[in-house]
């Protein structure tokens, strides 16, 4: 994911949001509410000892709070943050499989007809470019049925 870093946070105690501009130029409104805040922000800004992967804020009773860079990400439902959590979590569920049926990797990649290097990049939670398609392919391999769940977001 390339929003890792804020590099600015401005507050707007008027509209109650922050106004957060990653790194990469992404700007999001993160509204007070979804962050418990019930007072006023007197100072927030991007956390330098954590290397601007969060931001802090101050409210008017002396709270000083952290947010991390992928929290806000999380509120707006960004698109690009929303689709690696779905690979994340889909991932995650395929290694389960894979351990609880006792298949080795090396007979999943003869399967698929790919290297055991491909295999473990598209079996790696922390790698986002893949094809849905192939984890699906995994999970019908393993007699497994995929099957999707659109829920309201809250």
């Amino acid at each position: 994911m390339k929003h890792k870093k804020f590099k600015a946070v401005k507050f707007d105690n008027k509209k109650r949001l922050f106004h957060l501009t990653y790194s990469s130029g992404l700007e999001v409104a993160c509204p007070y509410f979804s962050l418990g805040i019930k007072g006023k922000v007197i100072e927030a800004a991007p956390d330098a000892e954590v290397g601007g992967h969060a931001f802090f804020f101050v409210t008017q009773d002396g709270n000083v709070e952290y947010v991390p860079y992928d929290q806000p990400l999380h509120i707006a439902q960004n698109p690009e943050y929303v689709r690696e959590q779905a690979l994340f979590e889909m991932t995650k569920k395929i290694n389960e499989c894979i351990k609880k049926e006792k298949v080795s990797k090396r007979e999943l990649a003869r399967r698929l007809n790919t290297s055991m290097s491909q295999l473990m990049r598209l079996l790696d939670n922390t790698n986002y470019k893949k094809e849905l398609s192939r984890l699906i392919e995994i999970a019908s391999m393993l007699n497994y049925e995929f099957k999707w769940e659109f829920k309201k977001v809250a």
